[in-house]
């Protein structure tokens, strides 16, 4: 016998819908990230270029959540963590630029392997841009761990993307080193970069929902999601630019677990179809508040 209780719109869906609140909602989601969280850059094209990293690592974990309420939910955590270190080091580029890595990465595991013919021009912006590029061709190269065995020759593809993403980021990297006066020849950051107290509490929050993946939800999650974690995670107490990468992996791992079993569940998927359309009203609110407030926040 089927006891679920049928869905029913109420009326913040239905004025929603002939409303679009629903774009409105996630158009006030990039301005908070913009605006609030990147902020603190001297430019406001600069918080822009760190926003569309979060853009693109919500396109990354679009398909895993279906969903806008706990999509827009983790990448408030994600970005709670990098806001500091990205502003702190000047580092909205490379975050961007991994964003992208992940929207590419995860087109891979979902069947739009374009997106993987990018991964060289990336390299190249990376490695002129940061010297931490290498970290960016580990994460790349931990999706070779997925079998696709539908698929024997989608991974050798993907290798030689990556060997030619490794030698553009190399040969890029040598003539920065030739032509800039103190561009480190170290893969890693020297200058280690200390957290705030925002950063290390979405830090730590993020960590323990990544370990309950891991443990509740290990066969179901694939094997490049698990590296992934397991490694950034490892690193993310070191350096606040390496938290700022796990932030992104740990939010790949959350939607494709944690919120795919709780949201498609037959009986939970109802509550959160209902507080999706409340959510999308709260943060339009939100996000002209923080705009009409704008100079006290700068």
């Amino acid at each position: 016998m089927n006891d679920i209780t049928p869905y029913k719109p109420d009326l913040f869906e239905v004025y929603g819908r002939k409303l679009k609140i629903e774009y409105l909602g996630m158009a006030s989601v990039y301005a908070i990230i913009a605006i609030f969280f990147f902020g603190g850059f001297p430019s406001l094209s600069r918080s822009i270029i760190a926003m569309l990293g979060s853009f693109f690592l919500f396109l990354g974990l679009k398909k895993k959540t279906k969903d806008h309420f706990s999509g827009s939910l983790i990448l408030f955590s994600s970005v709670a963590v990098a806001c500091g270190p990205v502003i702190a080091a000047g580092w909205e580029i490379p975050y961007f630029l991994f964003g992208f890595a992940v929207f590419a990465m995860e087109g891979y595991l979902e069947k739009r392997q374009y997106r993987i013919y990018l991964l060289p021009v990336l390299f190249f912006f990376r490695a002129y841009t940061d010297a931490s590029r290498f970290l960016g061709i580990v994460f790349v190269a931990i999706y070779l761990t997925h079998p696709w065995a539908e698929k024997p020759g989608l991974r050798r593809r993907l290798s030689l993307i990556v060997i030619a993403s490794f030698i553009i980021g190399i040969a890029t990297w040598i003539v920065r080193y030739r032509t800039t006066d103190g561009y480190s020849l170290c893969p890693l950051h020297q200058d280690l970069l200390p957290m705030n107290a925002l950063s290390l509490g979405f830090l730590a929050l993020m960590v323990v929902l990544t370990i309950i993946c891991l443990i509740v939800f290990f066969r179901r999650s694939v094997m490049p999601h698990r590296l992934n974690s397991i490694l950034f995670c490892a690193l993310s107490p070191f350096d606040g630019r390496l938290a700022t990468i796990f932030a992104m992996t740990a939010a790949v791992i959350i939607s494709a677990t944690l919120c795919w079993n709780s949201i498609y569940s037959d009986r939970k998927r109802p509550f959160f179809k209902h507080a999706e359309w409340y959510y999308f009203w709260i943060v339009f609110a939100v996000a002209i508040y923080i705009c009409l407030k704008r100079p006290l926040l700068a």
